[in-house]
């Protein structure tokens, strides 16, 4: 095989069977009949093969050193790559596997794939077929190994998704049955981004603070309209506390719902933070705590009521101390003036003596008379077993009766009575008893006066008739204003004991008012600055 190339000059010539023999590929040529015309060295190298086992020889005849049934698939390989192919086509064979080399020297799996061209005869020669035949058993492998490898990462990557799914169902199942636990025990999560304000809650906490599932919350929300706004300020501070100090906190508040309804919770809950120490979420629960904080507030308030139980029956006591030591005290002074003015009478003969002993005798005895009346009527009121009888009445004038009645009184103590103009001003009354109001309150007037002024006014105030009696006396403290009207009470105690008094006026004053449908009150500016009573009833038509 020689002969000119086109395209170089005619003085030089080419060997092809050199060139074929020196292409770098395996190939075969075949005649019509499928005779091995010529075989370059690349295939006999492959193949192991001499040529003289190769020319001249079929196709399907070659490598006989092949066992039957690759020999079998090796010409099953052959017919379908060379059968019918037409002059210009080409076709590509499929894979064919031998097991080791096909010369028989050497081991393992070999995998060939041949690439067959039907090329028109030069001249007068007749049609060949070029057969290039590769040996591809290296990117075979790789391409297993690829493939291998490509599906132990796809087990694997199946795997991994499987214990993912795993883990997640698992996680989903523990999450949930936590949920529930939460729920029965009415215990709601949270968590509060501190940048943004947005508050991710489970539905329990929605539905403890008064809303459904589908509700947002954030912080704005909770501090500006959920929560009771006498706690804002207090949580508030809790929170800032706990997070400025890395600790937890544990804050009580209350919540209103729609429906009005007032709902105490506890939240206990601890911020997370950036690796710089910012604080970037607030984590926490929330607890309905409603019937526990229902049931402490009844037991404080039973303590507090047993407490005040307590101080009140200390002060009654102490008040009856106080009014057995002033009964006795009382008593002793006016029975001593009678018997030792008696006991002068039974030795004396001076006719002044006599006339001085009957007046402190009568005096006394009046007074006695006036404390065992006041003692009679507060245990008849304090039974329910004083009445009255109402008839229309002037009390301007009846109060300024017993004012003059005083005024000698008020002389001896050098205390300025002063009764202004009385107008008529009518109200169904009790004279006796409501003479006894206007007395107690004049008397204990001029007892506290203090050398000073007391004010007697009677006048119309709207639907009210309203008695006033004023002194510039001692005052009264405000703590005592608040059981001035209780029995046995008395504003001042070291005062009162210099005084005749059992601290019954004012509180019999108090009773007897309240029998004629009016109401009675005290005011004082405080210790010093003396005192005024009022007493209203309802005013008629004169």
């Amino acid at each position: 095989m020689s002969g000119a190339v086109p395209g170089l000059p005619t003085d030089m010539t080419v060997d092809s069977t050199a060139l074929f023999d020196a292409l770098p590929d395996a190939y075969l040529v075949l005649n019509g009949r499928d005779e091995v015309i010529h075989a370059n060295a690349c295939y006999l190298e492959m193949s192991g093969r001499r040529a003289e086992e190769v020319l001249g020889k079929s196709i399907y005849d070659i490598n006989p050193t092949l066992s039957a049934p690759q020999m079998a698939a090796r010409r099953d390989w052959l017919l379908a790559t060379l059968d019918a192919l037409d002059i210009g086509e080409s076709r590509l064979s499929p894979l064919i596997r031998y097991d080791g080399h096909p010369a028989g020297n050497g081991d393992g799996e070999r995998y060939w794939q041949a690439r067959a061209t039907r090329l028109a005869g030069v001249g007068t020669a007749a049609p060949v077929v070029v057969l290039r035949i590769n040996d591809v058993t290296d990117q075979i492998v790789q391409s297993e190994q690829s493939r291998r490898e490509h599906a132990k990462l796809r087990s694997q990557a199946r795997l991994r998704k499987l214990l993912v799914d795993e883990a997640n169902a698992a996680l989903q199942t523990h999450r949930e049955r936590l949920e529930e636990l939460l729920a029965f025990a009415k215990v709601g999560a949270w968590e509060l981004d501190i940048a943004t304000g947005f508050m991710a809650c489970t539905d329990q906490c929605k539905a403890n603070m008064g809303l459904p599932p589908s509700e947002t919350i954030d912080e704005s929300r909770v501090f500006g309209e959920l929560m009771h706004e006498a706690d804002r300020q207090d949580v508030r501070a809790a929170m800032d506390r706990a997070i400025a100090s890395h600790a937890h906190f544990e804050v009580e508040y209350r919540v209103v719902w729609r429906d009005g309804t007032m709902r105490w919770l506890m939240s206990r809950g601890a911020a997370r933070y950036l690796q710089d120490g910012s604080p970037q979420s607030v984590i926490g629960f929330t607890i309905d705590i409603t019937a526990r904080k229902a049931s402490e507030l009844h037991y404080r308030a039973i303590a507090e009521e047993e407490q005040r139980a307590r101080e009140i029956s200390e002060r009654g006591a102490q008040a009856m101390d106080h009014f057995v030591a002033a009964v006795s005290h009382e008593l002793r002074s006016p029975l001593h003036a009678i018997l030792w003015w008696t006991t002068l009478l039974e030795r004396g003969t001076d006719p002044a003596h006599v006339s001085r002993a009957a007046e402190v005798i009568e005096r006394n005895t009046r007074q006695l008379a006036r404390m065992v009346d006041d003692l009679l009527d507060s245990g008849a009121i304090a039974t329910g077993k004083l009445s009255v009888e109402l008839r229309p009445l002037d009390m301007a004038a009846l109060a300024a009766t017993v004012a003059e009645d005083l005024r000698l009184d008020a002389e001896s103590r050098h205390v300025t009575l002063v009764v202004t103009a009385p107008a008529p001003c009518m109200v169904h009354a009790d004279e006796n008893r409501l003479k006894q109001v206007v007395l107690n309150l004049l008397t204990n007037a001029l007892k506290f006066a203090e050398r000073g002024n007391v004010e007697v006014t009677v006048a119309l105030n709207g639907q009210c008739a309203e008695l006033s009696v004023s002194d510039s006396g001692v005052g009264i403290a405000p703590e005592a204003l608040e059981r001035i009207f209780e029995r046995f009470e008395q504003a001042h105690q070291d005062r009162a004991q210099r005084v005749p008094g059992l601290g019954l006026g004012l509180w019999m004053v108090k009773n007897l008012v309240m029998l004629h449908n009016g109401t009675v009150t005290a005011h004082s500016d405080g210790l010093g600055k003396g005192a005024t009573f009022r007493v209203c009833l309802p005013a008629v038509a004169a």
